[in-house]
């Protein structure tokens, strides 16, 4: 569709998604939250998500700040115990996609299936079977909603949790392990991630009222239950416990995948220099250093504890080098948003 084919209404709620995905953009390149590449791919995220409905733009604002405020926050004890830590965050275009680009499919596939009147196949599918119709709105959304509790609940716990005073456990084992640890797990940041899913189920939930109620929002409130035949989500008073519960069991159990994912697909080792973890990328730059060197006998990580070995000065901790961060994310996210779509279709 046109844009001279969209109604006065909708003309305008687009010009207005555009406008606050571009103040945002710019608000986190010029706070260092977001790379001139992270910038830009925040504000084609940011319009995506506002033009399809006021559930899916406020879901991704407040995991947007709600991070960036976090990642702030001790800064520079975190700069000393990571060495991937940058300040202010400085998002780049890989990690803001791989926390959303999936959402914007999910968020643009909910809003196709809400529209009225119904794309060509959603309508047949209506009018065969209209309770199956049902169930695919309330499965794309709780994929939505899973999606974000994961990121957020995972952000909050990676940022909050390092601040715990004592040393976090290896989620698989149990041992003491360093702060910045992937697969490291707190009490404050069990309660972070359950604490952030909340926040997005309450923020999914609240919009969507919003949109409804004032009707302000045209595909945002066309998921009103007026507009969708009684057949789906009301947002009403009965639907916040819901969704919001399910943002908690997604927050803690996305957040707990990502923590197992990082202790074991995801290569943590221990810089005896700097005294501080570092990831994969470091293990590689040792690692060819080394074979430059032709790998000289002192190398061979003797006197290591069990289950570590040295690999050019690095200290192994935990995890096997096959995922970046970005990578156990984006898993961690997607197994999530399916967790979330069959939970809330079975709501429905």
């Amino acid at each position: 569709m046109t844009l001279a084919g969209l109604s006065p209404q909708h003309t305008a709620w687009t010009a207005f998604g555009l406008g606050l995905a571009a103040l945002l953009a710019r608000r986190g390149l010029k706070k260092r939250s977001l790379s001139a590449s992270g910038a830009l791919a925040a504000f084609l995220v940011g319009a995506v998500h506002m033009c399809c409905g006021l559930q899916y733009g406020m879901t991704l604002i407040v995991f947007y700040l709600t991070s960036s405020k976090l990642t702030k926050l001790g800064a520079s004890r975190k700069a000393v115990v990571e060495e991937e830590h940058k300040e202010g965050g400085c998002r780049s275009a890989a990690q803001v996609l791989a926390n959303s680009l999936a959402a914007c499919c999910l968020a643009e596939l909910a809003s196709l299936l809400a529209s009225q009147p119904l794309p060509g196949p959603a309508a047949a599918l209506l009018a065969a079977d209209p309770r199956t119709l049902a169930l695919l709105r309330a499965a794309v959304a709780g994929a939505f909603l899973g999606h974000y509790a994961c990121c957020t609940a995972d952000t909050w716990a990676s940022e909050l949790g390092i601040l715990w005073p004592q040393p976090p456990r290896l989620i698989t084992t149990g041992r003491a392990v360093p702060p910045g640890t992937n697969g490291g797990v707190s009490p404050l940041g069990l309660a972070a991630s359950a604490a952030g899913g909340l926040a997005i189920g309450l923020a999914f939930y609240g919009a969507g009222w919003a949109g409804c109620a004032l009707g302000a929002v045209p595909r945002g409130g066309s998921l009103c239950r007026s507009e969708a035949g009684g057949t789906w989500l009301g947002w009403g008073p009965a639907d916040a416990a819901p969704l919001a519960l399910l943002g908690l069991v997604c927050g803690l159990g996305g957040s707990l995948l990502d923590s197992l994912l990082g202790a074991t697909v995801q290569f943590t080792g221990w810089d005896g220099k700097a005294r501080r973890v570092v990831g994969r990328d470091r293990l590689w730059e040792e690692r060819a250093r080394a074979e430059a060197k032709a790998r000289r006998d002192a190398l061979g990580g003797e006197g290591k504890g069990k289950g570590e070995q040295e690999e050019g000065g690095i200290v192994r901790i935990c995890g096997m080098p096959l995922l970046s961060n970005d990578g156990v994310n984006a898993v961690s996210a997607a197994l999530t948003a399916g967790l979330g779509a069959v939970l809330l279709a079975r709501c429905a």
